[in-house]
């Protein structure tokens, strides 16, 4: 068994919460969720995981493409999205 796409965790891909408002600026992103009352000021690999989290793309595509845009090993990227995405889940930002 090699060369063999690894097996779905059956994790769905993130999305971001659909109601969230969300604006870049210098790559950063402010979000604003529709109750006003949590704003999150995301420093660039945070916008940038932000930006990915299209409800396509799985958590390890993600984190590919982190490793691909930042300079960082896989296993910080891994760590880091983790965290980002249990961040973003305790504050209703995931969809």
């Amino acid at each position: 068994m090699t060369d063999e796409t690894p097996v779905s965790s059956g994790e769905a891909p993130p999305r971001r919460n659909p109601t969230a408002g969300f604006r870049l600026f210098d790559g950063q992103a402010t979000i604003v969720m529709p109750d006003g009352s949590f704003i999150h000021v995301m420093n660039e690999s945070g916008s940038r995981i932000w930006e990915l989290m299209d409800g396509e793309r799985t958590r390890a595509q993600i984190v590919d493409q982190i490793c691909e845009e930042f300079e960082t090993t896989r296993e910080a990227a891994e760590r880091d999205v983790r965290e980002f995405l249990a961040t973003l889940s305790a504050h209703h930002m995931l969809g």
